[in-house]
């Protein structure tokens, strides 16, 4: 079954702390934050940031289990879910890079019926291995991951980020609504320029509506799930 709850409101660290239940089911949790954060990947220290500012501009800091670079989130900056999915569902897929493509389909499927995506502002799935540019081991949005979404002009929509256990994949995607360049470069005294990042993120747009864009995700994610078969070949580590 899928399970999907209604958006819920907390701080950032209270949702990458929360406990993942026992179940069969497909979860799907939406996530409006509190308050602006900056997401460490799970190799990246707390050092990489002048702390102080962060405290000074109110920018909660927190680290996340699943790796990659850094993700600013605030409610007027991402649009956040996260997507869980059972071993032993049908969905599973043993490749992890497959298995953040076929989320990927899900959210293609999605903003196909919204204004994101339309004749003159094609959307694409990043297939295939991470790209890595100056400063994707720094900064999510400056790379390219399998599953991740872009826009004609390269331009990172929605960034994916994975973590698996014995048990359950864990899905954590950001929809850029609002690419600011200057967060970072305000918050990483060592890190890029304005000008080398600019372009790494997307902006929705004046009247983008949220709302609109959860429910075609939720009926795009239906969708795949009636359709999914299991993937082969068997995962030894079961």
């Amino acid at each position: 079954m899928l399970r999907i709850e209604r958006p819920v409101a907390a701080s950032a660290a209270d949702f990458h702390d929360r406990e993942v239940p026992d179940g069969d089911d497909v979860l799907v949790w939406w996530f409006e934050p509190t308050a602006p954060a900056l997401i460490l990947g799970s190799t990246q220290s707390e050092d990489l940031l002048d702390l102080d500012r962060c405290r000074q501009r109110g920018v909660d800091v927190v680290k996340r289990r699943s790796g990659g670079g850094l993700v600013f989130v605030s409610p007027h900056h991402t649009l956040w879910v996260d997507v869980i999915v059972p071993r032993d569902h049908p969905a599973w897929r043993v490749d992890v890079g497959r298995a953040s493509e076929w989320i990927g389909e899900v959210w293609l499927a999605a903003l196909s019926r919204s204004s994101i995506d339309s004749g003159d502002r094609p959307l694409w799935i990043h297939r295939g291995a991470q790209e890595s540019t100056t400063w994707s081991k720094l900064i999510c949005f400056a790379g390219r991951g399998p599953g991740e979404i872009f826009d004609e002009r390269g331009r990172k929509v929605v960034g994916i980020s994975q973590r698996r256990t014995r048990s359950w994949a864990r899905f954590q995607c950001a929809l850029s609504l609002r690419w600011e360049p200057s967060v970072f470069v305000d918050l990483i005294p060592d890190g890029p320029t304005i000008a080398e990042i600019e372009h790494a993120g997307f902006d929705v747009g004046v009247g983008f509506d949220v709302e609109r864009v959860r429910r075609s995700f939720a009926e795009s994610l239906a969708s795949a799930l009636s359709s999914a078969t299991p993937s082969v070949p068997i995962d030894e580590n079961r």
